[in-house]
């Protein structure tokens, strides 16, 4: 049993608090916190939605429309489907980064695209492919692309930046869409315009 000393025990009525307390605020307290927590895995799903829903928005444009609409494209991010007709030799590099050279084209018109990283091991001429990036024009300072020769390509000074890109696979990427370009770019190009 534990004794207490009198004089260190301190009982009197004076020293006691008996001030009513405000339930309503201690109740509100405790609410906060979760509260909170909600808020912030709110947040998280949203900006994980967000995430997943900005690639699915993002527009397929076969190569003679993407040229048609380039001033509407600007520098936005869409999808371009073409089917390679010429594959550059040599290698080039944009911001440091090893870029793959190539031509596609769709109804008569090229598109030269430079390919950020190694391109798909489908990847061969003839085979349509959807690339994911945007257009940089003559007057863009990109790592000197725009005084690439592309073989057998547009030249016209424009080419799409990709940094994605899908191949048409039995298995994987396979649409009515992509199933009608396979002769796509085997049409006779026709002289792009500046």
């Amino acid at each position: 049993m534990v004794q207490l000393d009198p004089e260190s025990v301190d009982a009197g009525p004076d020293d006691l608090d008996l001030t009513p307390r405000n339930i309503d605020s201690i109740r509100t307290g405790r609410r906060l916190g979760p509260s909170l927590v909600l808020l912030v895995v709110v947040g998280v799903i949203g900006f994980v939605l967000f995430q997943g829903l900005s690639g699915a928005t993002l527009s397929l444009n076969e190569a003679n429309d993407a040229v048609a609409d380039r001033d509407e494209l600007g520098e936005r991010r869409f999808r371009l489907l073409g089917s390679p007709i010429a594959i550059t030799e040599g290698e080039a590099e944009i911001d440091g980064t090893r870029v793959t050279l190539f031509t596609v084209a769709c109804d008569g018109v090229a598109v030269d695209v430079a390919h950020r990283g190694d391109a798909a091991e489908s990847f061969q001429m003839g085979v349509p492919v959807v690339l994911e990036g945007r257009w940089h024009s003559p007057d863009d300072a990109v790592g000197g692309l725009p005084f690439v020769e592309w073989t057998d390509g547009a030249n016209d000074g424009w080419f799409f930046d990709s940094d994605e890109m899908l191949v048409k696979h039995d298995n994987d990427y396979r649409t009515d869409r992509i199933e009608q370009a396979a002769s796509c770019g085997t049409d006779a190009i026709d002289a792009p315009a500046a």
